[in-house]
């Protein structure tokens, strides 16, 4: 996983002419404790390409929505983990706040014996009607698009209530 190449492919997001993106991070390496610049990178940008775009863009995002029972079991399985809930958190509460539309956010579910996910990390755009990469495109969006398989990432999907939400007794006093 390269820093560079991740935000090259993700700087072609915003470009003129880009109607639809695909990014796809389903790779256990992304919940590396050390991933997080990257992590952070790849989503501020997108975040960005989507007010730039606004309506006009439909950004489709696939990460993992559980991780591999096997995870646990390795010395890095805790660490991991907190990345996963802190990203999913993160991610969850930048949609919710967001005034233009957010990414579109997809999790494919894998089952606790399988080791990672069915499908490749990536980024393609579409342009013209047309997809850069259209036969692994097609591949991912069969799979996410099949009943099961994904669940969207909402806000529903987090606890955001602090100290003085909606459900603090000291509100309605």
């Amino acid at each position: 996983m390269n820093y560079e190449e991740w935000i090259a492919a993700i700087d072609r997001v915003g470009g003129t002419g880009v109607r639809a993106a695909l990014v796809v991070q389903c790779g256990l390496e992304w919940l590396l404790p050390e991933r997080l610049p990257l992590r952070n990178a790849v989503d501020e940008a997108l975040i960005n390409a989507q007010l730039r775009g606004g309506t006009s863009l439909r950004i489709t995002r696939v990460l993992l929505h559980n991780l591999p029972a096997a995870i646990s079991d390795g010395p890095g399985g805790p660490a991991m983990a907190r990345s996963f809930e802190q990203w999913n958190h993160r991610l969850a509460a930048s949609a919710v706040l967001l005034q233009a539309p957010s990414p579109h956010i997809e999790r494919l579910i894998i089952e606790g014996s399988e080791a990672g996910a069915s499908v490749p990390d990536m980024v393609d755009v579409q342009e013209g009607g047309r997809w850069c990469d259209a036969p692994r495109t097609a591949e991912v969006l069969r799979i996410i698009s099949s009943p099961g398989a994904t669940t969207p990432l909402t806000g529903y999907d987090v606890n955001l209530d602090g100290p003085f939400s909606d459900s603090d007794p000291s509100v309605h006093m």
